[in-house]
């Protein structure tokens, strides 16, 4: 039985252009495989794909390790993981790994959740060991987005585009020719036809209300009066209420 390519785990693999892949299949003929390829104990390539396809095309025999997982929750994290240190990717190829990374933490949060519960339930009956504790864990998006270098605000966004936008936006996303928050707003924020777009206050409307009026005279009236108590600064001695930059008073700037 030989090494065999999982689909679902190529698809996550992120793309080598072809200059790439021509360079590591030299490198690999001419210094051999410096890295062994990850398989499961089904012979599938977790880890290594473009290195087993290299291999192939050369004729060679990979050289490969078999890595055990306790369930396939834990091995499709670890191929993502994989990912996401081999390569330089940019925002949304990033996120690309993270939301499937994101439904993985989920489920194990939830099993550490109920791990949780019974270990607190045997702890109440006596039925634990005294040194057992419930399993906590942070939240699932802020631990992923940590783990990939993403902001959490930014994998939601990301989370988005991947479910509603465009593949061509999709595409210009990988290429690193938009950016998410661009291609975020298009998608939330559409632009508006023009007999619904609301109209926001201008300033000289608001200046017409009275209220803002007294609380501008308001204002005014409390700047003056600090700026004609010269209040200074008991250490050093320095005049107070002046601009760090050019020293300028509140008297001068209240000056017209």
């Amino acid at each position: 039985m030989s090494l065999r390519i999982k689909p679902e785990y190529e698809k996550m693999l992120p793309r080598m252009t072809p200059e790439e892949f021509a360079q590591l299949k030299k490198s690999i003929e001419e210094e051999g495989q410096h890295y062994p390829i990850v398989a499961n104990e089904d012979l599938e390539v977790l880890d290594g794909h473009h290195r087993f396809r290299a291999c192939t095309e050369l004729g060679l025999e990979p050289d490969f390790e078999v890595r055990k997982f306790e369930d396939k929750l834990l091995e499709k994290k670890f191929v993502i993981e994989a990912n996401l240190r081999r390569r330089h990717l940019n925002n949304f190829q990033l996120v690309e790994l993270a939301v499937p990374l994101l439904e993985i933490e989920r489920a194990l949060a939830k099993n550490r959740k109920i791990q949780g519960g019974k270990t607190g339930r045997e702890l109440q009956l006596g039925l634990a060991p005294n040194d057992a504790e419930p399993v906590l864990k942070a939240k699932a998006a802020e631990v992923v987005a940590k783990k990939v270098g993403l902001s959490t605000r930014t994998l939601e966004r990301g989370k988005k585009i991947l479910q509603e936008a465009s593949e061509e936006d999709k595409e210009k996303l990988r290429e690193g020719k938009a950016s998410i928050a661009r291609i975020y707003r298009e998608l939330v924020a559409p632009e508006a036809e023009p007999d619904t777009v609301q109209e926001t206050p201008t300033v000289a409307a608001a200046a017409e209300d009275p209220r803002l009026a007294e609380n501008k005279a308001a204002l005014l009236e409390l700047l003056k009066s600090l700026g004609e108590k010269q209040l200074f600064c008991p250490s050093c001695g320095n005049g107070m209420f002046e601009c760090s930059k050019c020293h300028k008073t509140l008297r001068d700037l209240l000056e017209p």
